[in-house]
């Protein structure tokens, strides 16, 4: 960051925010700015923002320890005054945001927005890959990392990064000179505005099931945390929504956006696909649209995928995209890590690693194994500790109804027994086609060891991680290596 007069950046803050100065900062400079007291350093801004496990009010000494220049306070939040200069405002967020603008400047210009309980993944990486058959630099943000144009993909903790870091991430692409860029846009991130400042030239809408119910009150509150990004459009931006699920009806009386629908049922939407034929290395289907009709091969398997290669390819074509450009991007997608990526060692059978972990997501995937698969469909899968119980119960009713079998096992259990949470999937069992085994690894094994020719094997739940959090430790696990290092064993 280029280093600012402070009084000039408080100059551009009182032109659009009402604020309160105390303190000389006449002839003081700063040279950036962060919300997080560890990484103040001599000559950054400190902003206190009051987030949902802490209150960054409460690091203000320590942010002044380490050098800090000035303080950006909420006046509601602050009683005491301090040696440093004070910017005392209304909405420390809202601050944040503008100085994270002033300072970084814009990011790259064509910023593409999806959310939705599934599917958010595979829509980005798609988007990407049809960016890139335009000629273009491109960036991804979401579950599985960041990718760059390069195509590495670098790990974060978090869906949607904090606002912060996703400012100075898209800072760092468009210094890179990537010109577009897919976000995921989680509820989570979604609801605590860490997307606050963006202009997005589209928003997709995929789907809604339950899920994070943890974090959300209830289904209609997950709802209208998803709305929230449709609410906020520019009024020239375009809003892509899947009008085949019931939860679009909300999306569209609260949209702002320029509305384009799709769908595979619904054939009053304005991009209609229709699936021709489904295998497991891919899909064939036919996509109609005031921009022609033309086939599409999708080397990615199943229904979903079709609906994921929809909303990239509507998105796409409404914001200037060539349907040439748009259909070589598809089908240039080869996988996509943890979503329905087939383990092929040359066994008779498929195993498929698929990052399924909400009852309609498993729901999907089994449904998806039952139509492509000569054999049985064994599925095993477990539920992550701390979140959403109720649901539990719900995936075990749909895995004892759906797959032939089932092994009931450990996912990422945090805080909880393992054991405990099997409990409340049994609870809701159907059939007695399921065994319980608590160690994942072992779990594994034994769905890969009863398996013959012509089935499939569904390992569900946790894709492309590579780790497993338990209450006193975090291990690696990674449930593709799990199953190589099987299926060589056997």
């Amino acid at each position: 960051m280029i280093p600012k007069k402070l009084k000039t950046i408080i100059e551009k803050i009182k032109s659009k925010i009402d604020c309160k100065i105390i303190g000389d900062v006449e002839d003081l400079t700063a040279n950036g700015i962060t919300s997080d007291s560890r990484k103040v350093d001599d000559g950054k801004i400190f902003v206190a923002i009051k987030g949902v496990n802490s209150d960054g009010h409460n690091f203000i000494e320590q942010a002044i320890e380490n050098g800090a220049v000035c303080i950006v306070a909420d006046k509601y939040c602050l009683n005491r005054n301090f040696p440093i200069p004070l910017i005392l405002v209304d909405d420390t967020y809202e601050t944040l945001v503008f100085l994270l603008e002033f300072f970084l400047s814009e990011p790259p210009k064509k910023l593409y927005a999806v959310t939705g309980t599934n599917g958010k993944t595979t829509t980005t990486y798609i988007l990407w890959n049809i960016f890139k058959s335009a000629g273009e630099k491109a960036g991804v943000i979401g579950t599985l990392g960041y990718m760059f144009d390069d195509g590495i993909t670098k790990n974060m903790s978090i869906t949607t990064p904090d606002v912060e870091s996703l400012w100075k991430l898209l800072a760092r692409m468009r210094d890179r000179g990537i010109t577009a860029v897919a976000i995921e846009a989680s509820s989570h991130g979604i609801d605590q505005k860490r997307i606050l400042g963006l202009n997005f030239r589209s928003s997709i809408f995929t789907n809604l099931s339950r899920d994070h119910l943890d974090y959300h009150s209830d289904m209609e509150s997950y709802l209208l945390a998803k709305c929230k990004l449709f609410e906020s459009s520019e009024l020239d931006s375009i809003s892509v929504v899947n009008i085949d699920d019931p939860a679009s009806k909300t999306i569209i009386e609260l949209n702002r956006g320029k509305l384009l629908t799709y769908a595979i049922e619904n054939k009053n939407a304005d991009v209609i696909s229709e699936p021709i034929s489904m295998n497991f290395s891919g899909s064939q289907f036919k996509l109609k649209s005031r921009w022609g009709e033309f086939v599409v091969h999708l080397n990615l398997p199943g229904r979903f995928n079709i609906y994921n290669a929809t909303a990239a390819a509507a998105s796409a074509l409404a914001t200037g995209y060539s349907v040439e450009n748009v259909i070589a991007g598809i089908e240039s997608v080869e996988n996509v890590k943890g979503r329905f990526q087939i383990v092929d060692l040359g066994q008779p059978f498929q195993v498929i690693i698929d990052y399924a972990h909400t009852p309609d997501a498993l729901k999907n995937l089994i449904i998806t194994a039952r139509k492509l698969s000569e054999g049985r469909v064994i599925v095993v899968f477990g539920a992550g500790g701390d979140r959403d119980n109720e649901k539990r119960p719900i995936m075990g009713n749909i895995a004892t109804e759906l797959a032939d079998y089932a092994i009931i096992t450990s996912d990422n259990p945090r805080s909880e027994n393992p054991d405990a949470i099997i409990d409340m999937i049994v609870d809701g069992t159907v059939r007695n086609n399921f065994e319980r085994i608590t160690d994942r690894k072992n779990a594994i094994f034994r769905a890969i060891s009863i398996a013959r020719a012509g089935d499939t094997v569904l390992i569900a739940g946790k894709g492309h991680e590579d780790y497993q959090i338990f209450a006193e430790r975090t291990i690696h696990f990674d449930d593709v290596e799990i199953a190589e290092e099987t299926i060589k064993e056997l």
